[in-house]
């Protein structure tokens, strides 16, 4: 996860889980899934600056309309002034939030991308190996088919929930985690374990 200091002026909505994605990038004498997530973010000035921009145009307009001495003016002055009030707010809050949003697009990407969470599992079956990179590893790492137990989609111990899978897999030295909580939904995390469980068994049948 890279460093990323948010803008002051920026406030967001963020997701606690990830959106996750999966790509097969196979090629001859492997399968390859590359996992990845990113947190959900989605801007606010819509709701934070948009209505301070209202605020200070009313604030302007009484002002104005109090060194004007509107309510000595004749009629058609002060409908000037009333539907000033009804329309010139609504133009600022628009016009705050559409202009804060373009210059938060590159912020709330970046964002994104700070938060984003990668994991590679891929399948020799020549060669009768798992490997696999999970976030954070430098390296990757193998497992003989030999050596795993059997492949399965599970909570951590004492939680339940479908928020709360992780993909494990069970070998003769322990249990490996592939993706955790937050990386991969309940169907992705099952229909990976399906594919390694099938790779499995087509490579003992062999």
């Amino acid at each position: 996860m890279d460093n990323y200091q948010r803008p002051w002026w920026l406030v967001v909505n963020k997701s606690a889980g990830l959106v996750t994605t999966v790509q097969d990038e196979s090629k001859p004498g492997e399968r390859v899934f590359l996992i990845r997530g990113e947190p959900w973010v989605q801007g606010l000035a819509w709701l934070t600056w948009g209505p301070a921009g209202a605020l200070l145009i009313i604030l302007a307009l009484t002002g104005l309309a109090i060194a004007l001495e509107v309510k000595e003016q004749e009629g058609a002055m002060r409908g000037l002034f009333i539907a000033a009030y009804l329309a010139l707010p609504v133009l600022a809050w628009g016009g705050v939030a559409l202009a804060l949003n373009r210059l938060a697009k590159k912020h709330l990407q970046a964002e994104r991308v700070a938060g984003a969470e990668e994991c590679v599992i891929g399948l020799r079956q020549k060669q009768g190996e798992l490997f696999y990179k999970t976030a954070g590893q430098a390296v990757e790492k193998t497992v003989n088919y030999a050596h795993i137990c059997r492949v399965r989609v599970a909570p951590p111990i004492g939680r339940r929930g479908a928020k709360t899978l992780r993909l494990l897999l069970e070998t003769d030295e322990g249990t490996v985690l592939l993706l955790n909580e937050a990386l991969g939904t309940q169907a992705q995390k099952t229909d990976l374990a399906f594919e390694i469980q099938q790779a499995l068994e087509t490579y003992a049948n062999k």
